[in-house]
């Protein structure tokens, strides 16, 4: 029966794929989601596993997605748009490095393994996003699509994940999608929080919907989302969801930030943290002195843990290990933990424990746009947000952002990069209209 399903799924989204590029895109940002629907027990869940990688629904039917998608864009263009830029530069550098890098891998299977899923999966989610919204007529009209589709799709796991966790006999204490961690269920799920709320917000985002599209809009189905992020238990995409509304409350103000002196402040603070790690036992001062100890443990917080241990492994390994080794050199080998430290849990982190030297260049690099790109929005501030798409990109590159800094690892920042692509193709679109409209005065 899974097989059947398994293969009807596949199929169906196969279809999808080829009548509307954009719903497809909304199904493959959220995958592993979709790929747990044949192995749920729809009479009696049984939470407390997770799904094991899925070769059919997890690596065959995104590749082929991909493949459908771009082979539709040049089988109907003549000539294919692409405009390039920093975010490019920044994931060019990236996968270069990341194959380099199992040169110096401990475990080369493992790093070699890690890097195919970056370059097969990952990567081609921002490539294929940012091909197709660069050569569709109507891309507001497909990113309208998608944006709605999250919600549906949102709305429709969250009433079955509800009822599911309700008739299970023995309820795993973190609502989600049977067989689906929590952190990525949540994720889902504040994305489409963001899109209900943007709704309310901004009444431009109102105006672009038909009629019978805005009854999906209603307050009851945030209401119903919103539940079911207090049902999961996680913090690490709410907390990003509070600090992208920090984050534009200071663009509302426009408040300006000096790139040169936060540069300087972090590379002096990144430099005297390294010396002071590699001067003093950081988790004895830690435990002793500043309670970080989580209840029933001897030790700091798992994650701390996994961050102080990038910045030795930058001390020690100055080249770094590769990626998908992590685990290996985590030093608290504490089961209860075990999880936690199979990977840094933080964007930066990871860049500078995988590539050592070159990764902590790579993540100013990256502080550096981000930097930039803040200070442009301040400039143009009242027309990005009057802009409902070229807006909605921003709050979702924020957000996912810094989701990154809480958990998964390179090849699984999906999220982070399909809203790079979406805000990199609108912010092209806006500096195009911008020139356009001064060229016609």
């Amino acid at each position: 029966m899974e097989q059947v399903l398994t293969y009807s799924l596949f199929l169906l989204i196969i279809v999808i794929t080829v009548k509307n590029s954009a719903i497809s895109l909304a199904i493959l940002l959220n995958v592993v989601v979709f790929r747990a629907i044949p192995y749920v027990d729809y009479k009696a869940p049984y939470y407390g596993y997770y799904n094991e990688n899925d070769l059919i629904l997890g690596a065959i039917l995104p590749i082929t997605c991909y493949i459908i998608i771009l082979s539709k864009i040049f089988l109907n263009k003549s000539k294919i748009k692409y405009h390039t830029d920093v975010f490019d530069l920044f994931i060019l550098v990236l996968s270069i490095v990341m194959i380099i890098s199992i040169i110096f891998s401990p475990n080369t299977f493992k790093s070699s393994y890690y890097t195919c899923i970056f370059l097969l999966l990952a990567l081609p989610l921002y490539l294929v996003t940012k091909v197709y919204f660069l050569n569709t007529k109507k891309y507001k009209t497909r990113f309208l699509q998608f944006l709605k589709s999250i919600v549906i799709f949102a709305v429709a796991f969250s009433i079955l994940s509800l009822y599911l966790h309700n008739i299970a006999k023995y309820p795993y204490e973190r609502m989600t999608f049977p067989g689906v961690y929590p952190i990525p269920f949540c994720l889902f799920l504040c994305t489409a929080l963001i899109i209900l709320l943007l709704y309310y917000i901004k009444p431009s985002f109102k105006l672009q919907l038909a009629k019978k599209s805005r009854i999906l809009f209603s307050l009851p189905v945030l209401g119903i989302v919103l539940f079911s992020i207090i049902k999961t238990n996680t913090r690490g995409p709410v907390f990003a969801m509070l600090l992208t509304v920090i984050v534009l409350f200071f663009m509302f103000f426009k408040i300006k930030l000096h790139i040169k002196i936060i540069m300087s402040f972090l590379t002096s603070l990144f430099v005297g943290f390294i010396i002071f790690i590699s001067a003093f036992d950081v988790q004895k001062i830690a435990v002793r002195f500043i309670n970080l100890a989580p209840k029933d443990a001897e030790s700091i917080s798992p994650r701390l843990i996994a961050y102080l241990d990038s910045i030795k492994l930058l001390i020690y390994r100055p080249w770094g290990i590769s990626v998908g080794t992590f685990g290996d050199f985590y030093s608290d080998k504490n089961s209860s933990a075990e999880e936690t430290g199979t990977y840094a849990h933080n964007l930066f982190m990871e860049l500078i424990s995988s590539f050592g030297i070159v990764g902590a260049l790579l993540s100013f690099f990256f502080i550096y746009i981000l930097l930039f790109e803040y200070n442009f929005i301040i400039r143009n501030q009242e027309k990005i947000f009057s802009n409902i798409y070229l807006f909605t990109a921003l709050v979702l590159f924020i957000f996912f952002f810094f989701e990154t800094q809480f958990s998964f690892t390179l090849n699984t920042h999906k999220g982070f990069y399909i809203a790079m692509a979406f805000y990199s193709v609108f912010k092209f679109k806006f500096i195009n209209s911008k020139y356009e409209h001064k060229n016609s005065i």
